[in-house]
């Protein structure tokens, strides 16, 4: 009798016990972690032993939009941002989302939603938000809310259709960009900073703004970066908005939501208005008519707009905010498959609808290895103008299958042969893309 007491006792926290691991099971379920991962994860917690993360930490918007913004303008933060529906993605896609994870294993990882993108507009771009409801499907407002993360946070935008193949640190690295932890300070500056969050003193002036002072290392720039599709620079799909990468703060993102404004009842469709022939357009723009942000131009353009109170470039006035500009980035960093350059020749495997696709094929006939492609995009076009495309949501929701093993090159050259895809095709294509590179490397390297 005496010992009922301590085992209720236990009983009771036993209980507890149980609770909280369920709770903490299905947070980590959500955070797209296995029971293994979670349960190391709680051991590491207890023992002090921090093992080195194996994938991207995800993030949820809502926690990402509680911080404060980031006072280093000069360098992209480690925040991989992606955007579905909800938080249930197809068997593809969450297979190429973990390999984006899995390549940066140090960044943090943002899903966002519809719903989170609604929010995200209420306080972070109230003086879009007439436009942003009046747009005529969720394809259009996933679009316009892409913009929006790149210039109020920064970091990388990926389509759920792009698997990452390389970590992008070194390709920033490359443009004198570095990256760093979300709200660090990147070794480019030199402590002047000032941070602080203020309540809008009238509607639709913003959440909060971020003040930012510093002293500069020589090449510390602002810029945004976007990939070239194919080698027509004239092409207006050439530069598509399924992979963009920015610093925080760039001026350059009001651009294609002003444009959004005056058009919006221009009856476009998804691509003229918020999708790629309106970024072509938007950076078209800034380099015609913003001098490619050379001068105050830009600057004194974004000063008027809404964005003003967001982000202010200089606490003091004798001090110049950093330069800034754009990079297109060669086809192959980024797109080294084109829907529209390559064509059919490589469509029934690279083209993620076709019913013979298959991703490891795609990236041995392209030579992937060869290039150093840092992602791939297999071109889902999930979308139409008023929601899903059926047909290719039944595509997506399959798994990818598995890659060969080493040995069967041979076999694979040899499958692909007949269908205009096969070794020759691919080596030719290469030739004629190896001289394109050094072509574009010598423009960089005197643009430089």
């Amino acid at each position: 009798m005496t010992n009922r007491p301590v085992q209720g006792a236990m009983l009771l926290l036993l209980l507890l016990f149980l609770s909280l691991s369920l709770y903490t099971l299905d947070h980590a379920r959500r955070a797209g972690s296995s029971v293994v991962d979670h349960y190391k994860d709680t051991f590491s917690t207890l023992s002090g032993v921090k093992p080195k993360p194996k994938q991207a930490r995800r993030l949820y918007a809502e926690e990402l939009m509680s911080r404060p913004l980031a006072t280093d303008l000069t360098a992209v933060p480690k925040l991989f941002h992606q955007s579905w529906i909800n938080s249930t993605l197809p068997a593809k896609f969450w297979e190429w989302s973990h390999s984006c994870r899995k390549n940066h294993a140090d960044w943090e990882w943002v899903l966002w939603t519809d719903e989170d993108n609604l929010k995200l507009v209420e306080r972070y771009a109230p003086w879009f938000m007439d436009t942003y409801e009046e747009l005529r499907s969720e394809i259009y407002r996933a679009d316009a809310a892409r913009n929006i993360y790149m210039h109020v946070f920064g970091g990388v935008y990926a389509d759920l259709d792009t698997e990452c193949l390389l970590p992008y640190d070194s390709m920033f690295a490359k443009y004198n960009i570095s990256t760093i932890s979300h709200n660090q300070t990147s070794a480019s500056t030199i402590d002047t900073e000032k941070h602080h969050s203020e309540k809008p003193s009238k509607a639709g002036e913003g959440a909060s703004s971020a003040t930012v002072g510093k002293l500069l290392s020589a090449k510390a720039q602002r810029k945004a970066f976007f990939g070239r599709m194919g080698a027509e620079s004239g092409f207006q799909h050439s530069i598509p908005n399924a992979w963009m990468a920015s610093t925080p703060g760039h001026p350059f993102w009001v651009l294609p939501l002003e444009s959004c404004q005056n058009n919006i009842w221009s009856g476009r469709m998804p691509e003229m208005l918020t999708g790629p022939v309106a970024l072509y357009d938007s950076i078209k723009d800034y380099n015609e008519n913003f001098d490619e942000g050379k001068g105050e131009k830009m600057d004194d353009h974004y000063a008027q707009s809404g964005w003003r109170h967001l982000y202010k470039q200089s606490a003091v006035e004798s001090l110049a905010p950093p330069p800034q500009s754009l990079e297109v980035l060669p086809f192959w960093e980024i797109y080294p498959y084109s829907w529209e350059r390559d064509g059919l020749m490589y469509r029934g495997v690279c083209w993620v609808a076709a019913d013979t696709f298959d991703a490891a094929k795609c990236k041995l006939v392209l030579g992937l290895d060869h290039w150093g492609s840092h992602s791939i995009t297999y071109w889902s076009h999930s979308w139409s103008g008023d929601g899903h495309t059926d047909e290719n949501m039944e595509a997506l929701s399959k798994a990818t299958k598995k890659p060969k093993l080493a040995g069967d090159h041979d076999t694979v050259n040899s499958k692909a042969k007949g269908k205009g895809m096969g070794e020759g095709s691919a080596v030719e294509a290469n030739k004629q893309a190896e001289e394109w590179k050094k072509k574009q490397e010598e423009r960089e390297n005197i643009k430089r």
